[in-house]
């Protein structure tokens, strides 16, 4: 398989027509060879645009999904960006070229190892992979510029807020129910106290996993 020309396909035929115009994310999608973040039984389906299983409740997300929230972000050369669930490594990987530092936390230890060696390999710096639950958000690396969940969320966790700048953005899929499709959207830490939020697309993106919703018992 032809991954260069594979990877030039998905930019031109799946992330550019649903109006991701940022040459940055366009030129990061291009620079990352997503064959590097998946099994060798996936590698040639790794460039459909869908969302791919790597893990237990981990994918890498469906590359136009991934590429309109990045362009929401407006995320700067300046920024720190938090990861949230970066399984086997390919998100953190993309915004490493577009922020200045990126803290992966994934409490997989298999998937971490993994994605060290792929960003090793790539010569990506700029990354530093934090082991940890998931759900408490690396608040000892705190305050983020933006936080990327890689996956989508029934609901935004409450200590998300308080991890991030006055400013900063996160950028979510919000699922409420396990039916019918998600809703890609963006939360903006207007001041300390108050996250304004819009919905801008939507999305069938799966759970990531410990973020779907609680089951409540029924008498």
């Amino acid at each position: 398989m032809d991954y260069n020309a594979a990877r030039q396909a998905m930019v031109d035929s799946q992330i550019h027509p649903m109006g991701v115009s940022s040459d940055r994310i366009l030129d990061a999608f291009l620079a990352v060879p997503r064959e590097e973040f998946v099994p060798d039984e996936l590698k040639d389906v790794c460039y459909c645009d869908e969302d791919i299983k790597v893990s237990e409740g981990r994918y890498l997300m469906e590359p136009s999904v991934f590429a309109r929230l990045l362009q929401e972000g407006k995320i700067s050369k300046e920024d720190a960006v938090l990861t949230i669930g970066s399984g086997i490594g390919y998100n953190a990987a993309i915004l490493s070229h577009l922020c200045g530092t990126v803290v992966a936390l994934e409490d997989k230890k298999e998937l971490i190892n993994s994605a060290q060696t792929s960003w090793d390999k790539l010569g990506m710096t700029n990354i530093a992979a934090i082991p940890g639950n998931i759900c408490a958000g690396a608040p000892e690396y705190a305050p983020y510029d933006v936080i990327v969940f890689n996956g989508a969320i029934s609901e935004l966790p409450i200590n998300t807020k308080n991890n991030l700048k006055v400013g900063g953005r996160i950028l979510a899929i919000i699922r409420k129910t396990g039916f019918g499709l998600a809703h890609a959207m963006i939360f903006e830490k207007t001041d300390k106290d108050t996250l304004s939020s819009r919905v801008l697309f939507e999305a069938g993106t799966p759970y990531l996993k410990d973020f779907s919703p609680k089951k409540e018992f029924v008498f």
